[in-house]
This record gives C-alpha cells, sequence and structure tokens, in this order.
C-alpha cells in the first residue's frame, strides 16, 4: 500500500466522520428544538436540516462508496451490511420528516406526530451506526 492511497482513504474517511458528527448533531438539535412544541420553530428547523443535514446525508453514502471502493474487503463484513442498511433507511425517515415539514401543514396534531415519528426514527438510525461502529 503507498502513501497515497493511504493519504486518500483517510480523508475520504475524515469527511465521513464528519459528515456523521455534523448530521448527528443536527438530528439531536432538531429533536430538542421540537421538543419545546413551538410551531413558531418551524423556519429554524426547516434552515437547519436544509443547511446542514441535508448535505451531511449527501456526503455520508458518498464518501462511504468512496471508502468502499479503495477497501472492498469491507463489504464482506456482516455489520458493515447491517450498517449500510441502518444508514440509507436513516436517509429515507430524514427526507421523509423534511417533506412533511415542507409541504404539510405543522398546525394538525396528525402530522406532528408523522414528523416526530419520522425524526425519532431517524435519530435512532444514526444512534444504532455509532453503536455499531464503536463496538467493532
Amino acid at each position: 500500500m503507498n502513501i497515497e492511497n493511504l493519504t486518500y482513504y483517510n480523508v475520504v474517511k475524515f469527511i465521513h466522520l464528519i459528515g456523521m458528527a455534523a448530521w448527528f448533531g443536527t438530528a439531536l438539535t432538531v429533536s430538542i428544538i421540537w421538543s419545546r412544541k413551538n410551531t413558531n420553530d418551524k423556519a429554524l428547523i426547516l434552515d437547519l436540516i436544509t443547511k446542514v443535514e441535508m448535505p451531511a446525508s449527501f456526503f455520508i453514502p458518498l464518501s462511504g462508496v468512496l471508502m468502499s471502493i479503495d477497501r472492498m474487503y469491507w463489504l464482506t463484513i456482516g455489520w458493515m451490511q447491517i450498517k449500510i442498511c441502518i444508514g440509507l433507511l436513516t436517509v429515507v425517515f430524514t427526507h421523509l420528516s423534511r417533506s412533511k415539514l415542507i409541504h404539510s401543514d405543522m398546525g394538525n396534531d396528525y402530522i406532528k406526530q408523522k414528523f416526530t415519528m419520522n425524526r425519532n426514527l431517524g435519530l435512532l438510525g444514526l444512534s444504532l451506526i455509532i453503536v455499531i461502529v464503536g463496538f467493532n
């Protein structure tokens, strides 16, 4: 293994970890703000999701693919496959919650519950990924 390859992998891994920290931090922050049950915070939450969470949820899978191209043997490990599946589901829940926030009336209690459920499932998915990676 040469130094250029090792440096490339480390840069991509660093981007992956920074994206994960940004995504988890934003998801936690949005959940805390949302728990105040103040509908006036909708603009703040949408701004956080759009400017931090959406780019992170794009760059994390992208950097993950680049890392797996560089180190194909990672894809043969069972926990990595579970991590990828949970990560993709988390992206889905994140985007579903954002679409509820943008396209639905947040004054409706049922819509608020669906938004909260999607946010919590996304946060759970991110937490599971951190636990999976932390133990392996």
